[in-house]
């Protein structure tokens, strides 16, 4: 392909997925103005915030707040939502949209600006954009707060690559904050480059969690750690009904009537992630370039979140559609043998299913079967033994940035 036709069509997809994310964001805003409190998690994040500002309880039994979710958030993240409870309501459930979509896509931007292993045309870092959107729509619909996770994520893995790494640690402490598990990814991380991030990511840590104490009462504020703490020990779903048990490994055993305890599933969870530390640290004991070994925290990291941590529901998907979208590319133009050159193709198609079943009314019985987390299997297959080939071959031949098809033509 000439250059000239090249930019061309680099300009025509990047026209598409502004406009397809555009037409998203405002459709989704102006739901959650009209429909503030039908199918939104945005009016428990406001009461969030008017319970802090009131001293009053944030987490409360399930049915005590009627119309709300029970918050399952830190006390930080109730402090800082209280500008969303001062605005008006229409205002701001957009806001909060806004807010979530914004992050994510300045943490797509910032990521694909950053080193990668695989060296992307225009046009295919077009494509990644609307490979994410599908999968981002439905928390952007309803208020949820994992987009916001994601795009943390993926500023967190920017800024380290751009060697900024006080602003990784601050990223990475605010995504812990929110959902606490995405600590796994700052594991990993600090795994890696310890001396770099490890001791930051403390610090950063340790002030996230003191901050509320600077905005509220101390007495008050210890209180509604605690009460975090329980809601955190109490959120246990392994044998509830599968329609509405976490969509994770633990719903493929049941599924599959796999004898696994409760006891041994725990193993598995602290061996795989163990075994993606492993993968990370001999990344760069090899002395892979930091883009293979920053982009293995990253995908293996987000793929373990929600095949293997502690709660994962449906929308928790939009977590893994980054590395989704990179490998989509990156099986096609870079050396993955067959079968793992299918893997993420497989588990794009098992992801369309799951978002197609949410417009049935079967949607719960759908998500039932376990297709979500066996895309999510699927995945962290296929990045788990590249990488391991490449360490097998003890050569970076594999996750070097070689150029895609658009560049080589």
């Amino acid at each position: 392909m000439q250059p000239d036709a090249r930019g061309a069509a680099a300009a025509s997809w990047r026209r598409v997925a502004v406009i397809l994310w555009a037409s998203l964001i405002v459709a989704v805003c102006v739901r959650g103005a009209i429909q503030q409190n039908t199918h939104s998690l945005y009016p428990t994040f406001a009461a969030a915030g008017a319970h802090w500002l009131d001293g009053t309880s944030l987490y409360y039994w399930a049915g005590t707040e009627p119309g709300l979710e029970p918050y399952r958030y830190s006390p930080l993240v109730a402090a800082l939502l209280v500008p969303f409870d001062l605005l008006p309501s229409a205002a701001g459930s957009v806001a909060w949209r806004l807010l979530n979509a914004g992050v994510l896509l300045v943490g797509m931007a910032a990521w694909l600006r950053s080193p990668l292993p695989w060296q992307l045309s225009a046009v295919q870092r077009a494509l990644m954009y609307l490979i994410v959107l599908p999968l981002a729509l439905g928390s952007l619909n309803n208020g949820q707060a994992n987009p916001l996770v994601v795009g943390l994520l993926l500023l967190t893995v920017a800024a380290a690559g751009a060697e900024r790494w006080n602003l990784a640690a601050v990223a990475m402490a605010l995504a812990t904050a929110l959902k606490v598990y995405p600590f796994a990814l700052g594991l990993l991380l600090a795994a890696a480059y310890p001396r770099r991030f490890a001791l930051r990511l403390a610090l950063a840590l340790v002030a996230v969690a003191a901050l509320p104490f600077a905005l509220q009462a101390p007495a008050y504020v210890s209180g509604q750690y605690a009460e975090w703490f329980r809601v955190l020990s109490e959120d246990e779903r392994k044998f509830w009904p599968l329609h509405m048990a976490y969509r994770d490994l633990w719903l493929l055993f049941r599924v599959t009537h796999l004898p696994i305890s409760p006891r041994i599933y725990q193993v598995i969870q602290v061996l795989s992630g163990g075994a993606c530390a492993v993968v990370c640290v001999a990344l760069r004991w090899r002395k892979f370039q930091a883009a293979s070994v920053l982009t293995a925290v990253f995908t293996l990291g987000t793929c373990w979140m929600t095949l293997c941590g502690p709660a994962t529901e449906s929308s928790t998907f939009v977590l893994i559609a980054p590395a989704l979208s990179l490998g989509l590319l990156a099986a096609k133009f870079e050396d993955w043998r067959a079968p793992l050159r299918w893997l993420p193709a497989m588990a794009a198609v098992l992801l369309s299913i799951g978002i197609l079943a949410g417009l049935t009314r079967s949607t719960a019985n759908i998500h039932s079967l376990g297709i979500q987390p066996l895309a999510a299997l699927l995945l962290f297959t296929a990045y788990f033994a590249v990488y391991v080939r490449a360490l097998r071959a003890n050569s970076t031949r594999m996750l070097e940035a070689v150029p895609g098809p658009a560049q080589a033509a």
